[in-house]
């Protein structure tokens, strides 16, 4: 089978310099009695068009093959953090009431009036099945809640401010991250910053995002529009009076809560007979999408 082949000096070393693409990866881990007490050998690369294997040959010379598009997690999901992490039900359950929480407090603090996304939002699944990254479909699934908006949002900086402080007092007590602001995550150049966002600093910004992440791929975004720091033209306001825009609150502070992989609990069992196979050997780079 004609294929290119690797060898990393070191496990870290190698995982840093292999390439992603889409076909066949095989990795070859000779278990040779050169540790004796370990039983590890030598690990190759094997790249040709296919799914992704991983081949073990033991000291007698017997192979065996891993298809990891079998694996029930998720490349960009550890399986000891899926599994330590909280089930589907407990995920949705906690960014129910966390959103709920912020909406309380924001509540409080600024007078502000929650309204329902458009109808169209209100009836959709909130949990999707999801592939592993290998090729193949993951156990785990991918949340997204409906989006919670207001009908008004604060004018001045330091009210917009006050406002993230409480999205991150709330979302610390349930152990997640302090909240950072897209800019910071996402760097861009001033023009597309200006074309994307109205500003090019947070002060003078028509939107201004954010997210907060939780445990085992949990996140949380958050979002203000603010027309009065539009242009002249109107350039926003023009943008968010679209017809795909209708039922959206053109100003707003906007709250969305998701998560990239929760296991149902009723699937753990499997999840974990699944997984055993593959603990223990290096984890491939997924397939391109």
């Amino acid at each position: 089978m004609p294929s290119d082949t690797y060898e990393p000096p070191a496990a870290d070393e190698g995982r840093r310099s292999r390439s992603s693409r889409r076909g066949t990866v095989v990795s070859v881990v000779v278990l040779a009695l050169l540790v004796p007490t370990l039983g590890l050998g030598a690990l190759a690369w094997l790249l040709s068009p296919g799914p992704v294997i991983t081949t073990v040959v033991d000291a007698s010379g017997r192979e065996t093959e891993l298809d990891w598009s079998e694996h029930p997690g998720r490349v960009d999901i550890g399986v000891d953090e899926v599994l330590a992490g909280p089930s589907l039900e407990e995920g949705l359950a906690e960014g129910e009431a966390m959103i709920d929480e912020m909406k309380t407090a924001l509540t409080e603090r600024f007078s502000v009036r929650w309204v329902a996304p458009p109808g169209d939002q209100a009836d959709i699944d909130v949990t999707f099945p999801v592939e592993n990254g290998w090729g193949g479909e993951s156990l785990l699934q991918v949340v997204n809640l409906p989006t919670e908006q207001t009908s008004s949002v604060p004018r001045t900086w330091a009210e917009k401010e006050a406002a993230v402080a409480i999205i991150g007092e709330v979302a610390a007590r349930h152990g997640w991250s302090e909240p950072v602001y897209d800019e910071d995550r996402y760097p861009q150049p001033d023009a597309d910053r200006l074309e994307y966002t109205g500003g090019t600093t947070l002060p003078e910004q028509v939107i201004v995002s954010g997210g907060i992440e939780g445990p085992t791929g949990q996140w949380l975004s958050f979002t203000f529009q603010d027309l009065s720091k539009d242009d002249a033209q109107g350039t926003f306001a023009e943008r968010l009076a679209s017809p795909e825009d209708e039922g959206w609150e053109p100003e707003t502070i906007a709250l969305s809560y998701g998560a990239n992989g929760l296991l149902p609990e009723s699937r753990r069992a499997e999840f974990e007979r699944r997984a055993e196979p593959f603990a223990g050997y290096p984890v491939p780079e997924g397939l391109e999408p």
